[in-house]
C-alpha cells in the first residue's frame, strides 16, 4: 500500500503571506514540520504558492479537507497533496532560466592566441 503524503501544496496565496501566517492557520490541524514559500530568484518576490509538511499524514488529510477552496487572507486558496519530491532551490533556478526568453545577440568567443 502506498505511503500517504504528509506534504501539501497551497496555491493562490497573497503576496503578503508569511511563514507565520501559514503556521498559525494550518497548525490547528497538527504539528507542522516545515513551511516553504518559494521566492523568485531574480526579484525575491513570493511566487504565490507554498508547501507545508506535517509530521503526521492524517493531519495533512485534515488540513486538506478543511482548507481546500477556502478564503485565506482575502484570497480563495487551493490545497493539494504534493506529487513526488520538492525541487531544490538550484533546480528551481535552472527551470526559471530555461523558461526565460532567449535574449538574442551574438555570442562572443575568445580569439585564438595563434594569430
Amino acid at each position: 500500500m502506498p505511503r500517504r503524503s504528509s506534504s501539501l501544496y497551497i496555491r493562490h496565496l497573497p503576496d503578503t503571506c508569511r511563514h507565520d501566517d501559514l503556521r498559525r492557520c494550518f497548525g490547528r490541524y497538527g504539528r507542522i514540520v516545515d513551511v516553504t514559500i518559494p521566492l523568485d530568484f531574480f526579484t525575491g518576490r513570493m511566487k504565490g504558492y507554498a508547501f507545508i509538511e506535517f509530521e503526521n499524514p492524517r493531519d495533512a488529510e485534515d488540513a486538506h479537507y478543511y482548507m481546500d477552496h477556502t478564503r485565506f487572507m482575502g484570497r480563495d486558496i487551493e490545497v493539494e497533496f504534493t506529487r513526488g519530491y520538492r525541487k531544490t532551490p538550484a533546480e528551481m533556478r535552472l527551470k526559471e532560466r530555461r523558461d526565460e526568453p532567449h535574449r538574442g545577440g551574438r555570442k562572443y568567443r575568445s580569439r585564438s592566441r595563434s594569430r
